[in-house]
Parts: structure tokens; sequence; C-alpha cells
């Protein structure tokens, strides 16, 4: 049997949110949505790399950054802003809105730092890492007297 902790602020949060959505759900919004900021992601391994894929709807090229910090962390942000100025008040549901989005990947040891590049094409970034080839070490017998 395993035991979890009870955390009444997210029991109370779920149940206003369930509450708010029987309330004004006219099959407009769904139900199962996920509310958090970690991009999707894919990462697929090749015999000469890594490809991971990341999901980045309604961003542009520009609101994206991707670096490399000093520990080998592969560090992926983006910043959205939706506009929040209108004169409609007619929302009937209102998910949308900035944020900042963020995932970050310890790197293998065997990747190629320098060499790691990115496209972003219709809302997809695909990060290409490159493998260093594995050195075989060789073996040399040492002789017991």
């Amino acid at each position: 049997m395993t035991l979890i902790k009870w955390k009444p602020i997210n029991s109370i949060n779920r149940d206003f949110d369930h509450m708010l959505d029987r309330i004004f759900n006219d099959s407009w919004n769904n139900n199962n949505k996920i509310k958090n900021n970690t991009p999707s992601v894919d990462i697929i391994e090749t015999e000469e790399e890594f490809v991971l894929t990341a999901d980045f709807p309604g961003f542009d090229k520009k609101n994206l950054n991707i670096e490399v910090e000093e520990n080998g962390i592969l560090n992926i942000n983006a910043n959205s802003k939706i506009n929040n100025e209108t004169n409609d008040p007619l929302y009937r549901i209102r998910e949308r809105n900035c944020g900042s989005y963020n995932r970050k990947f310890n790197l293998p040891e065997n990747a190629i730092v320098d060499k790691i590049n990115a496209q972003f094409k219709n809302g997809l970034l695909t990060v290409n890492i490159p493998k260093a080839k594995e050195i075989e070490s060789e073996s040399k017998k040492i002789k017991i007297r």
C-alpha cells in the first residue's frame, strides 16, 4: 500500500476548478486540459545524434531561446504574450495567457556541444545534438611476476 500525502490546497483548487467547469462548461472547453508551463518533448537517439523535438504552437522564432549552460544542461525557454487589452467583455472562456515556458535537459557526456543546431518551423522546434564517436580503450595485458 502506498501512502500519499494529502495537500488540502491542491484539493480545494481542483474542486473549485471542477465546480466552475460544471457551471460554465457549454462544450467549448475541454475538461482534460493540461495546465503547466513545460512544452511536450520527444527525444530520439540514433547512432550519430540525439534529436529533440518540442511543441511551441503559436510561438515566433524570436521568442525562443536555447542555450547550453556551463554544467552541461541544455536550457530551452520561450515567452508568450497574449494581448490582454480588449474592449470585448464577452469572453466565455479565457485560458490563453502570457507566460514563460521552460525545459532543461542534462546533456550526455558524448554530446558535441559546439555542433548543436536547431530549426523552428510551424510551432515545432527540432534540436539536433551530435554524438562523439565512442573511443574504445585499448586494453593492455599486464604480466604478473
